[in-house]
């Protein structure tokens, strides 16, 4: 330890370049933890919010699916819609275990808050056993349930009165789900044709969530209702997240380029200075060699110097991917055509752990040739030096 605590003497003795040095592999690190933190929650989080739908397979009208995906997990308006009579034809294949229609409407509230509002029958209950309501079901067309975070949000709780915003429609609230963790805690559900009416979509769907009877034969059932109409798209919820993984992979390739060069260029700024040190410190070498100083001593202090200044660069990476989070999943999220909910870049201890590691190997590799430059420094000629 003795190397270390001379070599991080040495390093406050030049703070400016040994900060500016630092700086750059912090750069790297921060970059690498991001990306690679984000692609991995990224498809953590959109397993969970497709698991949630409780379906197999998606039915929306033509369109692009990564919009339909967006529709289905997050809500929103539709530009196009599916006519409520392809329920009927759904469900009669005989493929299918359960299928639920749903309408979507999305409102402002006071404070330009979105309001998704979902409007379901019975049968969407099927695909949420794991629901849990405080208070009942529907009893009539003016009822409504809440999301525990629209319930907090909207102020209201079970037996209060809510004013639908923009739609002049007053609802009983009849129940509050207990919270999910899923998109469903944050939507507002109401009777199918409650929703229907206060939009003007008397007799339209957004999508139907369809769970296959055998799930090993959902392509199958995917070929069939392909093959029976040809005005929605109908695809499996595996499908999707392959698309989206795939999409996401096909990007891996300039995202690792992105890291090796930054990797390479901290390496690159980490052995220039270490180099310029041992030139300033050449006559400061020569006179540790002259009072006993081995070849070892000297390769050993500056190789330190190196991986110290490499490992907290890492260290500092790491805090400043942690810091800027938010402002890094808004700049990728914008580049991307669909990204799920939650937060995607966070703590997680083997990437810290992986891009410690890589911060020492850097250290490793970029100061090996500079400490054997001063290792190899004959102390006469270091001496007599200008």
């Amino acid at each position: 330890m003795i190397w270390f605590r001379l070599a991080f003497k040495n390093l406050i003795r030049r703070k400016t370049r040994s900060i500016l040095t630092v700086l750059g592999v912090a750069i790297a690190i921060a970059v690498l933890y991001s990306l690679f933190q984000f692609q991995q929650g990224y498809q953590s989080q959109l397993k969970g919010e497709l698991g949630a739908l409780g379906a197999h397979v998606m039915v929306v009208p033509k369109g692009c699916p990564y919009e339909a995906a967006t529709i289905a997990l997050h809500g929103g308006k539709w530009p196009r819609y599916m006519d409520e009579g392809l329920l009927k034809d759904v469900k009669a294949d005989p493929g299918v275990a359960e299928a639920a229609g749903v309408i979507m409407d999305a409102v402002f509230a006071p404070g330009n808050k979105n309001v998704i509002l979902l409007g379901i029958d019975e049968d969407y209950m099927k695909l949420r056993p794991a629901w849990r309501i405080n208070g009942h079901w529907f009893d009539s067309d003016s009822s409504v349930i809440m999301g525990p975070t629209a319930a907090q949000e909207a102020g209201v709780k079970v037996g209060d009165i809510w004013n639908v915003p923009e739609k002049n429609v007053r609802l009983q609230v009849v129940g509050v789900l207990n919270r999910t963790n899923t998109q469903d805690d944050g939507f507002v559900f109401v009777p199918r044709k409650t929703l229907q009416r206060m939009s003007g979509l008397d007799g339209k769907l957004v999508l139907i969530l369809v769970k296959a009877r055998h799930v090993e034969r959902t392509d199958d059932l995917v070929a069939s209702l392909r093959a029976s109409e040809v005005d929605m798209n109908v695809f499996p919820l595996s499908e999707l997240l392959g698309t989206i993984t795939s999409l996401m992979a096909s990007t891996r390739v300039f995202v690792s380029a992105i890291i090796l060069i930054a990797v390479i260029l901290g390496g690159v700024g980490v052995l220039n200075t270490v180099l310029m040190a041992v030139f300033e410190r050449t006559k400061e070498i020569g006179m540790m060699k002259a009072m006993g100083g081995s070849r070892g001593d000297i390769f050993k202090l500056v190789w330190a110097e190196t991986i110290l200044t490499a490992v907290i660069g890492g260290l500092t990476g790491v805090l400043v991917a942690l810091v800027s989070s938010r402002l890094v999943e808004a700049l990728i999220r914008g580049m991307i055509p669909y990204a799920p909910k939650g937060s995607l870049i966070g703590f997680a201890f083997p990437t810290l752990a992986m891009c410690i590691v890589l911060s020492l190997v850097l250290g490793l590799v970029a100061g090996f040739y500079p400490a054997f430059r001063a290792a190899s420094i004959r102390p006469v000629e270091a001496i007599k030096a200008e």
